[in-house]
């Protein structure tokens, strides 16, 4: 049994001849292979796709031949091939150089290329947009061989190829930012029904990865200690934070710390593209820590800081479980110092902090009067490290009972689960990857628009009007 697959391209002028695209043979009463396998499917439809692009690019040439002004036909310079990559395999086209007619007076150009004009990057959108989206869940080289057994692309997707594409749409997309910052690109217009509940902000690590300098270096202090110390490479510091709105659909941000000029403006720009009104008060919820006050200084709208419960509980379990080694143990006024610890803890749920504070401290200084004892020292150091927590970040604790029966956001947990999302599941975890700055910004600009469903297809160009005075630098702009 034989089954040959014909196509015939008609345009419009008269019938097109036969292009024959694949033959497949199979033994007659035998079905150990029933229907196409995928390689014999793959091999179809790169047929298939490389006569039509072969048939639609000759229809665009064969209209650039003539002078759209005088309509002189245009003489042929030299004949180059172009290979244009697709979702269905890799297609080489033939693409003439036309020199440009005596009746332009813009002769700057002497010859151009139509096709190089209307395909500049050589890559089909779709394929862009699979590869793009794939290496945004995926380790660059997993993407590439899932990519390669799914569609026929077998040699059109290197690993490099695929990060270096990955890395110029992220730089695209901060480009974009970058521009919107400054001032040169209009933002949405706010939007008074959207409201954000909560904004919480994190940061990760991921282990740094010497950049070709640094590596010679690292290798020329080998043989001259004396001359060049070895370099210490900082590890990667990624901001992450999640905004939560009314309706309880959330968008994450993200961005490498060392790779922005301003964090601040970062958080702006971020609210500005979810539409939220410049005088709309935003509730921050932060841990504490150092890198948060990075995150969110400077920036130019109304922030509402509160101190995130989940790390006050965890300071109030330390010295739970250590008080209960001493059950006997009564405090300055006479009552256990475990009812103390829990009437503190009571007192921070409700909006009480300093009335808190004061209650940690007179138990802390208990311990002053009180012979030095090695057993009560862990519970003297969870008493002064929870109440100095308590104490620096008293301007941010809020009644957190009040807003836990009311739904609102107290913990910091959904920038924890930010930092998973956007950070950690692709670039952490177990996968033991080592990044640089500029490589974990730029994949993080691409995943943070996928998540959030922003990463939109590339648009094909409009139909092209061929002519010299079109510069070869025209080129599409990423909708994102």
């Amino acid at each position: 049994m034989r089954m040959i697959i014909e196509a015939r391209i008609d345009d419009g002028v008269g019938g097109g001849e036969a292009i024959r695209l694949a033959e497949f043979e199979r033994l007659d009463g035998d079905l150990k292979q029933l229907g196409l396998n995928l390689a014999e499917g793959r091999s179809l439809v790169h047929e298939a796709q490389r006569a039509l692009v072969c048939a639609q690019t000759r229809v665009v040439v064969s209209a650039s031949l003539n002078c759209p002004q005088c309509g002189r036909a245009l003489s042929i310079k030299a004949t180059h091939a172009i290979r244009y990559r697709t979702v269905f395999g890799k297609v080489t086209i033939d693409s003439p150089q036309l020199r440009v007619c005596k009746c332009v007076q813009d002769r700057s150009a002497k010859s151009f290329s139509p096709l190089a004009l209307a395909i500049p990057l050589r890559v089909s959108p779709e394929l862009e947009y699979l590869q793009v989206k794939w290496a945004a869940h995926l380790p660059y080289a997993v993407a590439t061989t899932l990519l390669k057994e799914v569609l026929p692309v077998d040699q059109t997707i290197p690993t490099s190829g695929l990060r270096n594409r990955v890395w110029a749409v992220g730089q695209e997309l901060d480009d974009h930012a970058e521009s919107a910052i400054r001032g040169e690109r209009e933002y949405p217009p706010a939007d008074s029904h959207v409201k954000i509940v909560a904004l919480a902000v994190d940061s990760a690590w991921l282990r740094h990865r010497p950049s070709r300098k640094e590596q010679d270096e690292a290798k020329f202090s080998q043989y001259y200690p004396s001359k060049r110390p070895l370099p210490t490479g900082r590890h990667v510091n990624i901001i992450a934070g999640r905004a939560v709105r009314d309706d309880g659909s959330c968008k994450v941000y993200g961005y490498v710390n060392r790779e922005v000029t301003s964090a601040a403006t970062r958080l702006d720009h971020f609210l500005s593209m979810q539409g939220v009104a410049n005088d709309q008060n935003i509730t921050i919820v932060s841990d504490g820590a150092g890198e948060f006050e990075k995150a969110v200084d400077g920036s130019k709208r109304p922030l509402n800081r509160i101190l995130d419960w989940f790390h006050i509980a965890m300071k109030f379990r330390a010295i739970e479980q250590s008080a209960q080694k001493f059950p006997d143990l009564l405090a300055l006024n006479g009552r256990p110092v475990q009812d103390e610890i829990a009437s503190a803890k009571w007192l921070t749920w409700h909006g009480k902090g300093s009335k808190a504070v004061e209650r940690l401290k007179s138990i802390y200084d208990m311990f002053g009067l009180l012979p030095k004892d090695s057993a009560h020292m862990t519970l003297w150091w969870n008493l002064r490290g929870t109440y100095w927590f308590l104490e620096s970040n008293g301007q941010y604790l809020v009644n957190y009972g009040w807003r836990y029966r009311r739904g609102m956001p107290i913990s910091s947990s959904i920038a924890e689960s930010a930092v998973n999302e956007v950070v950690s599941l692709r670039c952490a975890k177990k996968r033991q990857m080592r990044w640089t700055n500029k490589g974990a910004h730029l994949l993080v600009q691409v995943r943070v628009a996928v998540l959030n469903g922003d990463l939109k297809m590339r648009e094909m160009p409009e139909p092209l009007q061929f002519s010299a005075a079109r510069k070869r630098d025209n080129r599409r702009q990423r909708v994102a």
